[in-house]
């Protein structure tokens, strides 16, 4: 009996090994290594290799692209610095319906050509990917990545985008026009007014200047880089300032500064910008162009400009400083914090300060984040917690000048109707 029950068994280890042994035996002894894997294996990974060379020291980094040549689903990352020192700041696929998925390990990550490649979590895409992006920064000299691409279908062709976008290439061209620009413009401030010489040089200027706005504005996702951005703006700016009064120059600079502007705005808010865009960035940038109006005279154009820049920055900081906010997962602490900050910034602030509502509605946005946290961390929390929070809080509500009422008062109500007193007895 126990024999039969013996050949039982070994005839279903058989049966449960046929499909493997047939497998294999249909390779041929001359299949090479990837082929004789793919033959057993037919999830077996394909490597296909980008290069990222010459990455930016600026500070924030530089956005490049990778292209598939062919969109495929991912199972994996891998990076590696091939020289310097880099940091990866985020790395995004992009699917063939322009959705963005984070890939979370490549998140602030620091490499160097000594290490090991980085790896990606486990992608499992089931969409195809048709674009790779990586937002580096060089840490110190020069510095080239190298991405790996694995796929379950077939070996990923990466190619690095050579576009304009943010390029020292749509800064070349920029640079061409107004170089034409300058011309007309010198023929036009250097001849006597309302002469012919004047007439003529001032219609070819402004036949210029119409070129230099319409190659600036016909591209919706081409931006010059943001150095040579504000070196525009703060040119044209003076230029206007300094031209003769009813001039076409005067006009034409004007119409390139506040075209130049507005572009520059555009592209602060564009979805899959070139510019690392953060509150941080955009309330230096806004404090620098307030110190350029001040410094300007109290009548002249060059505040009116710098005045409208000023305004126009200021009431985007809050907008992204909201988007910020919703992509991180703040704890109530951090969020409190976030809002203590920005609530010192706006009561130290001037009442005429040209941020003080910034700060205001920035400190406003933190704290409604932080109550929202606290109403479902509260539930986790012991009595004695809960009793320290409420002596916190009741101190900050009785100082009033640097702590706004109303929130701390939200916060003390949220504590103050918690107790974990049933839960105790339950747990007795």
């Amino acid at each position: 009996m126990e024999r039969q029950w013996a050949q039982r068994i070994l005839a279903s280890v058989m049966v449960l090994q046929a499909p493997v042994l047939a497998a294999q035996a249909d390779i041929s002894p001359y299949t090479s290594g990837a082929d004789r894997m793919t033959a057993i294996n037919p999830y077996a990974a394909f490597e296909g290799v980008g290069r990222v060379t010459d990455i930016t020291r600026k500070t924030g980094g530089g956005l490049y692209r990778l292209d598939l040549a062919k969109p495929l689903p991912l199972t994996a990352l891998k990076i590696k610095s091939k020289s310097g020192k880099v940091k990866i700041l985020s790395t995004t696929l992009v699917t063939e319906k322009q959705e963005r998925i984070p890939v979370k390990a490549f998140g602030n990550a620091n490499l160097a050509d000594t290490d090991q490649p980085l790896a990606s979590e486990a992608l499992a895409s089931t969409v195809p990917i048709a674009m790779i992006e990586i937002q580096a920064e060089a840490m110190g000299g020069s510095a080239a990545l190298e991405l790996t691409a694995i796929s379950s279908q077939e070996a990923p062709q990466l190619v690095l985008r050579d576009d304009l976008s943010c390029s020292k290439k749509f800064d070349a061209i920029l640079k061409e026009k107004l170089d034409v620009v300058q011309v007309w413009a010198g023929r036009a401030e250097s001849s006597t007014p309302d002469s012919w010489q004047e007439k003529y040089a001032s219609k070819e200027f402004t036949k210029y200047v119409a070129d230099f706005i319409t190659t600036l504005k016909e591209s919706k996702s081409s931006f010059a880089s943001t150095e040579y951005t504000l070196t525009l703006l703060n040119f044209f700016t003076e230029r206007h300032n300094v031209s003769r009064a009813g001039s076409a120059a005067e006009q034409g600079y004007k119409s390139m500064a506040t075209e130049t502007f507005e572009v520059f705005l555009t592209s602060l808010q564009t979805e899959q910008t070139c510019r690392v865009v953060t509150t941080e960035s955009l309330i230096e940038l806004t404090l620098d162009f307030q110190k350029k109006q001040e410094s300007s005279k109290a009548d002249s154009r060059a505040r009116k400009m710098y005045e409208m820049m000023v305004g126009k920055l200021a009431k985007l900081i809050p907008v992204q400083y909201r988007k910020e906010l919703a992509t991180k997962n703040l704890s109530f602490r951090q969020a409190d914090g976030e809002g203590y900050k920005y609530y010192k910034q706006f009561a130290a602030s001037k009442p005429e300060g040209l941020l003080k509502g910034a700060y205001q509605e920035m400190s406003t946005n933190a704290y409604a984040l932080a109550e929202q946290a606290l109403m479902k961390e509260v539930k986790e929390f012991d009595n004695e917690k809960t009793y320290q929070l409420i002596v916190e809080f009741q101190a900050k509500y009785n100082d009033p000048a640097n702590y706004p009422q109303e929130t701390m008062m939200k916060y003390l109500v949220i504590l103050s109707e918690h107790s974990n007193f049933l839960r105790n007895r339950a747990n007795q």
